[in-house]
């Protein structure tokens, strides 16, 4: 369900990966629902400064910030940006990760080192570097962005790597919640399942897209950022190392 425009007036954001897809989707929803954002971006300068406007256009002050999050150097000065430019950082979603499509043995230890470094290191580096405003100030939200069957380890052919890592982030997400909620700070994990425009080959998109029964369509960027939304809203007060699929009932 939509967060109500104004449920989010002066909360202060961070996007990883929002550029383009989910991640520009969430930014953009977060921006409805009232906070200002940053928008970040690795390679798509020009994708970010489009969500940046859109932002801009729903009354939101907003930024946009580059960095790669496999660096811990560029987390660190992009979340001190973020402060610096929009005030402080109430919200983190960290949304950015690289994906390889291939089997685990074609993967050199260069690939696998930075598919996890851009899945759970990105969330460890982003995290830590935001928790330093989010503590003193007794309140933030973190949502980290999973993948469908994370919370369980589950396998998936030609993703190994990038369900590694994913299984990872979930675990960290528990830890950093049951340390953190003590101090107004709640993490929370949303786990996509098959999202419509994600990049997969034909023949794997279509056979999780034909084990969705219960809802019988793919995902949208629109129902994860709905999700993530909710995590983030007033109404999610109580809701503290969470994993939500947001899958369709893929796999029930």
């Amino acid at each position: 369900m939509p967060i109500p425009n104004g449920d989010l007036v002066g909360r202060k954001a961070l996007v990883t990966g929002s550029s383009r897809g989910i991640g520009a989707v969430i930014a953009t929803r977060l921006a409805a629902a009232g906070a200002d954002v940053a928008v970040n971006y690795n390679t798509g300068k020009e994708a970010a400064e489009k969500v940046v406007e859109k932002a801009k256009g729903l009354g939101r002050r907003a930024v946009a910030l580059p960095g790669d999050v496999t660096v811990p150097e560029d987390c660190r000065r992009l979340v001190a940006e973020t402060v610096e430019k929009l005030g402080g950082i109430d919200i983190l979603v960290n949304n950015a990760g690289p994906f390889a499509y291939k089997k685990v043995r074609d993967h050199s230890p260069e690939e696998f080192e930075q598919i996890i470094r851009g899945t759970v290191g990105a969330v460890f580096y982003c995290s830590l570097a935001a928790l330093e405003y989010m503590r003193p100030a007794g309140w933030g939200r973190i949502v980290n962005l999973g993948a469908q069957g994370a919370e369980r380890a589950a396998a998936r052919v030609n993703i190994g790597p990038h369900m590694a890592g994913k299984a990872g982030v979930v675990a960290l997400s528990r830890c950093l919640a049951m340390e953190e909620g003590p101090f107004g700070i709640t993490v929370n994990v949303v786990c996509p399942g098959y999202i419509k425009n994600v990049n997969l080959e034909r023949s794997e998109a279509r056979r999780m897209k034909e084990s969705i029964a219960a809802v019988g369509r793919p995902g949208t960027s629109e129902d994860v950022a709905d999700a993530v939304l909710f995590l983030v809203s007033p109404e999610a007060d109580y809701i503290n190392g969470a994993v939500i699929g947001v899958t369709g009932g893929w796999e029930l």
